[in-house]
This record gives C-alpha cells, structure tokens and sequence, in this order.
C-alpha cells in the first residue's frame, strides 16, 4: 500500500503456479551444484535494527533476514510463485481457504525439523507485529491451523487473491517461518534461526554479520562456504573499501558510478529496481479536491526529465503505479496524464478556475536519498511552467511521517519499496485522504475476489487506470536503479529488481 518510505507478486502471473490446485512442481529439491569453501565480504548501508523477521516494518532490516529466513512459496525474479517449504497448495472454491503441503525433512538451523506447529504458531504470532505486518500483508487474515505434521490450513475472514502473493514474498516480509522452540527460547533480535541456505555464526550489532553454508539445508548449497555483512553507512566508504579490496560487492546509488568507472578490478551493474517515488496528493485540500486541478498537475509533470535532472547516471527511470516488472502492466505512455502536456494542464486549470494557476506546499524528507532534494526543486520548476507555485516545506523524517498519516498535507513526496503484492501499488492508505470514491472500491473489491491470474491482473489494471485518470490518490513519478559493484571474477551476482538478497548464495569467487 502507499504508506511506506523506504521500508513496498511482482506479478499476478505468479498466481498461476498454483492456482485453484495442488502444486506438484518444484516439489523436489534441486540437486546440489558445486561450491566453495572461500567466503565472501558484502557490505550493506544500513544495519538491521531486529534480526526478527516480525519485529519490524523497515526494509533495510529484511536484508538480512531474507539469508537465513524462508516462507511456504516465494517468487522468482521472473515472477512467477514457486513452492519454497511448501510443495504447493490447494484454494478452496469460495477463496475462504488455502491449505499447504509442507515440503518433508526440513531442518532449521538449530536442528528442529519443520512442521506444521512450527507455521501455525508463526502466523498467530505475526498478529502481533509491533509494525501491524499482518494487517498491511494479510487483511483477511483469519487463522492459521495445523493438520498433522505436514499440512496447514490458513482460514481467511473474505477472498483475498493476493494472499498466495504475500505468501511469496522473496523479501520474507511478513512470512518467513520461524522456529517455535527458538522463538520461545532465545532472542530472536540477536539470532536468526530459520531454514535458509546461510546459518547465522556470529552477528555484532552495527557492525558485521556472519554466516556460514548451512550443511543441513534442503535445498541446493550456498556457492561460497562463508558469507560476512559488514555495515558501513558512509556510501564513499564502501566505494573505497571494495576499491581497496576490503569488500568483495557492494550495493550504491547510480551517482557512485563515476567513482567505479573504468577500474579493471571491478564490475558495476546498473539494476532497475522496483522502489518507486510518488507524490502523495491529498485531495481533502483545496483546489487538489478538484479533479481538474489534480489531472492539470499530473500533465505538467516530465517525468524523463526529473529522471534525468535528479537522478542523472541512470538513477532512475519513469514508472506509474504498476511497476514495469509486472509485464501484464500497461506502461506510463498508456497510463491516463502521464505523458506531459503543458498546454492542456493551463486549459484544465482555467476550467477549474484558476487561470492563473495556484499556490501550495510540498513537504518531504529532506536528503533521504541522493536525489530527492534535486527531485523536489525540479518538481517544482516543472509546476512553476503551468502556473502551480509551490512552496517547498523539508522535515526531518519524523516530522515528516506525523504530518503524512494526520493528513496535515497538501502534497507529499513518498516513496515505496519492491512489493510481492501488486494490489498494495495501488491501495489507497487508510485515514490520509478521506473514504475512498465509491467506483474505486468496487474497481478494488472486483480485485480481491478474482479467481484467475489473469483476472487479478486485468482488474488491478482497471484499478491503476482509474487512479491515474482521476489522480487520486498519488501520482508516481520514477522508478529507481541500483548499482551492483563487485570485484572481477565473482560469479553469479545477478540481482532483481526486488533487491533480494536471496541471489547471494549463487556468488562465489568464480
């Protein structure tokens, strides 16, 4: 949902892996391929405040669990559902029920096998997220039951069809399986305890992480025998370390590129990204409660070119609501006002009566990435063109966050991260911008009781259509790239756009 910033099913497609009946495929594990016992050194911004994967809502802190941690099903990075710990699954006619098969002879990492228990005590215990996961993730939610070792029955309050979605999460958000016996006994902040590829060795807080191949693991083994996270805030830090050798791989924004270019020790991949940046519109406020004036400011609106002005170097590229790793999305030319047109936008105004424009505020988190202070002065030059003068207002994040769900706003900057889930890129936040209309809740509810992928897809277009014709209740702008540097001669390092740190257990040192 637009809520977050920072802390966001890559395809409805994914459905189709399991749709109405058992899943059978990937039911086997792969075979083991070859590795080595050479470890590897990545370095990480920022540190994980919880090493519980249900004690937090920020993104940064999933990176670290997504080693470790692993849910029933998860998504490639093609988008498509495949079964992780479960073999598959089985909807019920009214989508009321979904019943896994758990995948035989799991092992976590303190050598407690899997078992139903184990899922059922997870899902009851994510209720009560100090982050209200489970009710950003799983809505209808009802209960989770175990029925004998090996098979779980999950009861929802109403038809969800991004359930299985949310179930698949390559983040592990809000569905990594934990251990009850380790949840109940040791300190889950400090210690993972999951049925990953990586076992936790040892974690210093704020400093370094360090895992080791988990020999136990049922699927195929981890490329490189170790594995160290090492924290380091400072993006020209880590450029120097992985310069100097210190770090094998490094994940930094596009303006470090001119820093790595033309070394014959490194490599640099620019990775599209599904995080997005949007502006939160709240249509409570005056003139921004005339549709005409909201579809007049999504028009005057370049989104190339604040892609290039803010994000210069690749950065960034323009996006609507549906990310474009969704390929069933329409992309942003055949998205309603998302191509600039200045001179409808000064007709549009003058119908609502303001030809000579209007003044309001834009608040935002002030340096909350390279770009965003560029971002907002080009938004507001953009604005300027068709008369909309705009008063920049930059907060601290906290101030920022408060005025956002007080609806104390007239235009926000946001931003939101990869999302398993595409029905969460287009659903309105509760309690920022008033009820929502009547025709984009059916157009929402026509989604959550799809029975088909194909369905599901075709209905949150609708959804996405609706939103971007009439504005409401945000205007995406940009999609952001990451660079991914990392020494020569390491293999496998191929990162989605969904960030996942999954793709670390291909990596060895070629």
């Amino acid at each position: 949902m637009k809520k977050q910033h920072g802390y966001a099913f890559r395809s409805a497609a994914a459905l189709a892996a399991c749709a109405t009946a058992a899943v059978a495929a990937g039911c086997s594990p792969p075979p083991s391929g070859g590795a080595s016992s050479k470890g590897i050194t990545v370095a990480e911004t920022a540190a994980p405040s919880t090493l519980d994967p249900q004690g937090s809502a920020l993104y940064a802190d999933r990176f670290a669990w997504q080693l470790s941690y692993q849910c029933l099903m998860t998504t490639t990075p093609e988008g498509k559902v495949e079964p992780e710990l479960a073999t598959g699954y089985k909807r019920s006619p009214d989508g009321l029920t979904y019943t896994f098969d758990l995948r035989k002879n799991v092992k976590f990492h303190n050598g407690e096998t899997l078992t139903s228990a184990d899922v059922a005590y997870t899902f009851d215990r994510l209720k009560s997220s100090p982050d209200g996961i489970a009710k950003e993730l799983f809505p209808t939610f009802d209960k989770a039951v175990a029925s004998g070792d090996s098979t779980v029955v999950f009861h929802l309050k109403r038809p969800d069809a991004g359930f299985v979605s949310n179930m698949a999460n390559p983040l592990v958000w809000g569905c990594a399986v934990i251990n009850k016996k380790a949840a109940t006994s040791d300190n889950m902040a400090t210690g993972m305890v999951g049925t990953g590829p990586w076992k936790q060795a040892s974690y210093r807080p704020n400093s370094e992480l360090k895992l080791n191949r988990f020999d136990d693991y049922w699927g195929e083994k981890t490329k490189s025998g170790q594995l160290k996270v090492v924290y380091v805030p400072g993006a020209s830090t880590q450029v120097n370390n992985l310069q100097a050798g210190a770090v094998d791989l490094i994940f930094t924004a596009a303006s470090s590129g001119k820093a790595l270019a033309g070394s014959d020790k490194l490599e640099v991949r620019n990775v599209p990204t599904d995080s997005t940046i949007f502006l939160q519109v709240n249509n409570l406020t005056k003139p921004l409660d005339n549709v005409k004036v909201r579809q007049a400011l999504a028009l005057a609106l370049d989104r190339s070119a604040l892609a290039e002005q803010a994000y210069s170097g690749g950065g960034a590229r323009p996006s609507v609501y549906i990310p474009e790793s969704n390929t069933w999305a329409p992309k942003p030319a055949e998205v309603p006002n998302s191509t600039p047109d200045l001179d409808r936008a000064r007709q549009l105004l003058k119908e609502a009566g303001f030809p000579g424009g209007f003044s309001t505020s834009l608040m935002y988190i002030s340096a909350y990435d390279p770009g965003t202070n560029d971002l907002m002065a080009a938004v507001q030059a953009q604005l300027a063109k068709v008369g909309i003068k705009i008063k920049l207002e930059p907060l601290e994040g906290g101030a920022w966050g408060d005025r956002l769900v007080k609806a104390k706003y007239a235009l926000s900057w946001n931003a939101q991260s990869y999302y398993s889930n595409p029905y969460q890129y287009v659903a309105p936040a509760e309690g920022r911008q008033g009820p929502v209309p009547p025709e984009l809740k059916k157009l929402l509810d026509d989604a959550l009781r799809a029975v088909t992928p194909t369905a599901y897809e075709k209905a949150l277009v609708a959804v996405q259509q609706w939103e971007a014709e009439n504005v409401y209740p945000t205007v995406t702008l940009l999609a952001t790239n990451l660079l991914v540097a990392h020494q020569k001669g390491l293999t496998g390092v191929d990162m989605p756009a969904s960030q996942s740190r999954a793709f670390l257990t291909r990596v060895n040192r070629g």
